[in-house]
């Protein structure tokens, strides 16, 4: 077998590949959902060129093969074959030529500059797409976001190069399930952000399975092959990489929306469980629970949505989409948010009629110094907001209300971010003594940036949280002080009361 072939991008032409790399016919394929996504998602990127890498080894397919299909009778092969796809035209001869001639054009900043990323095909009937390191759609000015994403490194014949993604794979059915897929792309996440090794599929499944097999029916206590993770088990996983689970019922879209992007923009991965329902002339019919691990998300509404009786203004309420890696579809897949009467997600999934979601539960794996929900400091800022927006539009009525933007960051990043925008107002912050990882509550109003209020993530939540303020203009500091007075032991939050307690004026000797 050659160590490398080099083909023309088409639909027909990766058919060819993924038939030729596994023991699955064509016909097979061409029912698979993942067909149709990379189809669409090829197209995209404007994939030109795909290399074929002949007698790959993988790592996540090697774990599964020693642990299962080494013992099978059959003999399934213990190589794979990984594809890497570019958006520039190149032949066979061009790439030879570039390995045996160091003076060519053709060289690593040639691919680099139109490498889309690799596929690994594993030798299966079924189960094929192995690890998948793909780039992610364009930012679209910003409306899409994917903070989740990593540096994957790729030699391809000593040429060095890396892909920008989050790795995905197909569920294997023997080895893993749909929520061990989910789990394995998350702590792809949190393995670089928190330092801890990263599972492979089989041993995401021992470990989920190592007390009571609750998915398995009982006159069954085997956790190979494994049918499905329970939410206990999915968290018995997360502890067994020195993670915390965290997990919240998704009762409406604003709770999943703010949850999932306060935490996303921490680079932490979340995984959401849903019902799959095939809506048929306006019927529910189930199909089934699942679980995917959310990678992105867009803020497509132009405007917030107003909450609560307040009318509170969150930016996160602007998102008009998620993106996930769904195991049965393919990499940063959409799922766009219906706003019917009930909180149903479109999928790509085919069905009778529309096949849609309805979340029930978002499972964070969180480090376990992070102790201080999101919704604590929701509030806080939801109370704070409901005293000063009377206030503003008698003291300001030309302000515009304002948006609040509410995530988990770590100090390092918060630094970052404002060297520059902010670089006279950041001196005490950076002097100050700060915790590594912040809750970052920014105050828009209109496009200007007004207020940064940072607090104590992994404080405990009976003590003041908020340790740092910085002040961008001056209207809303002077709102909250004006205010501080007259709210003052009357609110019933504690971190509320911290917030107006910073900025109330010192006392005259």
């Amino acid at each position: 077998m050659k160590a490398f072939r080099v083909l023309a991008y088409s639909r027909d032409a990766l058919l060819e590949c993924l038939v030729d790399a596994s023991l699955s016919s064509q016909e097979d394929l061409e029912r698979k959902l993942h067909i149709r996504y990379f189809t669409d998602y090829f197209s995209a990127l404007g994939a030109r060129t795909i290399l074929v890498e002949s007698g790959y080894v993988d790592h996540d397919y090697l774990e599964d093969y020693a642990a299962y299909y080494v013992r099978c009778f059959q003999r399934y092969k213990r190589h794979t074959q990984r594809l890497h796809f570019f958006n520039q035209p190149f032949s066979e001869h061009d790439f030879h030529d570039a390995l045996v001639n160091p003076a060519s054009a053709f060289n690593a900043r040639f691919l680099q500059d139109g490498y889309l990323g690799f596929v690994v095909v594993k030798p299966l009937p079924q189960t094929i797409i192995g690890r998948t390191c793909l780039i992610t759609y364009p930012a679209d000015g910003g409306r899409r976001s994917f903070p989740i994403l990593r540096d994957y490194p790729v030699n391809l014949f000593g040429f060095n190069l890396k892909v920008a993604s989050l790795a995905f794979q197909e569920q294997d059915t023997v080895v893993a399930a749909c929520a061990t897929s989910a789990l394995w792309s998350c702590f792809q996440g949190t393995g670089k952000l928190f330092q801890h090794a990263i599972p492979s599929p089989v041993e995401i499944t021992k470990a989920a399975t190592d007390h009571v097999p609750e998915s398995l029916p009982a006159t069954s206590a085997r956790a190979l092959p494994n049918s499905g993770l329970t939410a206990t088990q999915m968290a018995l996983a997360i502890r067994n990489v020195g993670l915390e689970p965290y997990i919240l019922s998704t009762t409406s879209t604003y709770i999943l929306n703010s949850t999932l992007y306060a935490y996303l923009k921490c680079k932490i991965p979340p995984i959401l469980g849903f019902q799959l329902y095939d809506l048929v002339a306006g019927v529910e019919h189930l199909i089934g629970g699942h679980a995917v691990a959310l990678t992105g998300f867009s803020t497509g509404i132009s405007k917030p949505k107003p909450f609560g009786p307040s009318g509170f203004l969150l930016r996160a309420s602007r998102i008009d989409k998620v993106y996930a890696h769904d195991d049965q579809v393919g990499p940063f897949s959409r799922m766009e948010h219906a706003f019917s009467t009930r909180d149903y997600l479109a999928t790509s999934w085919r069905g009778k009629g529309n096949v849609e979601a309805l979340p029930l539960l978002l499972l964070l794996p969180l480090y376990h110094k992070i102790r201080i929900p999101f919704e604590t400091i929701h509030d806080a800022v939801l109370i704070l907001d409901s005293v000063l927006d009377p206030a503003r539009a008698k003291a300001y009525p030309t302000l515009p209300r304002p948006e609040w933007d509410i995530y988990l960051t770590t100090v390092n990043e918060f630094k970052s971010d404002v060297l520059d925008a902010m670089r006279s107002l950041l001196g005490s912050a950076v002097e100050h003594s700060l915790t590594a990882v912040l809750w970052r509550v920014t105050a828009r109003c209109g496009s200007d940036h007004h207020l940064d209020l940072l607090f104590d993530a992994t404080g405990i939540a009976q003590h003041q949280l908020l340790v740092h303020v910085v002040k961008v203009r001056p209207e809303l500091p002077a709102l909250i002080a004006a205010c501080s007075g007259l709210v003052k032991g009357q609110l019933g939050n504690r971190q509320a009361e911290a917030i107006f307690a910073w900025f109330e004026p010192p006392v005259s000797p």
